[in-house]
């Protein structure tokens, strides 16, 4: 089993074997802030699963607000190949802010011992919603930004809380992956004595800052 983190999702992905070395089936958990949402029991799962991670972060990064909202979607369904055949079971949509997340598949309803794909999608759906609606903070606090940075020679980590603005960080216009870079001034130093201009010190501080896109100071924090 292999697990993967990426800007607060956690995925997480296996397979079943049968006796005889065949796969009989696969299984794909998303997570959304460590929690999980969902898992995917298909023999596709994983590319589907790699899918779902795609459109998840596409959708995040095009949000205008933290307030997410999930629904569903059952598209028409298509007409009996004869008027006595029975109606085919409906894929239904899990849909994140309008736009398309994950299609519910009659497959999938089978897997999880679900009458219905709107059956399942509805219980993910409700899932999604919850832990979307706990974690806001979390998802869109560092959205867009690194991880770590890398600036002259030395290492930074990203910390997990925005720093308070006392009207103490300055910066020279420097950038590091298309974001401008900023420092706090030292303690017991007049912040209205810099200059216009300030000069980054050499070597440069403990802790560097990015704005994130609430306008808020993340701190980035020198390795040890």
């Amino acid at each position: 089993m292999t697990a993967r983190n990426w800007a607060g999702i956690l995925i997480l992905s296996g397979s079943i074997w049968s006796g005889l070395g065949a796969v009989v089936w696969s299984q794909s958990e998303f997570r959304v802030a460590n929690e999980p949402v969902l898992t995917l029991r298909t023999p596709d799962a994983p590319s589907r699963l790699r899918l779902l991670e795609q459109r998840f972060q596409e959708i995040l990064s095009q949000a205008t607000s933290p307030q997410l909202q999930v629904s569903l979607e059952t598209p028409s369904p298509d007409p009996p190949a004869t008027p006595s055949a029975d109606p085919q079971s409906q894929p239904t949509h899990i849909l994140l802010n309008g736009l398309l997340l994950l299609e519910v598949t009659p497959a999938d309803a089978e897997a999880n011992s679900t009458p219905q794909p709107v059956d399942l999608a509805r219980v993910w759906g409700d899932r999604l919603q919850t832990v979307l609606n706990q974690n806001q903070r979390q998802l869109f606090f560092a959205l867009g930004l690194p991880q770590q940075l890398s600036w002259r020679g030395r290492f930074y980590n990203r910390a997990d809380q925005a720093a308070v603005d006392l009207g103490r960080f300055v910066t020279d216009g420097s950038r590091i992956q298309d974001h401008i870079v900023y420092w706090e001034i030292p303690a017991g130093e007049d912040p209205f004595g810099f200059t216009y201009k300030p000069l980054l010190p050499d070597p440069p501080p403990e802790r560097l800052f990015l704005l994130n896109r609430y306008r808020q100071f993340v701190p980035y924090e020198l390795s040890s």
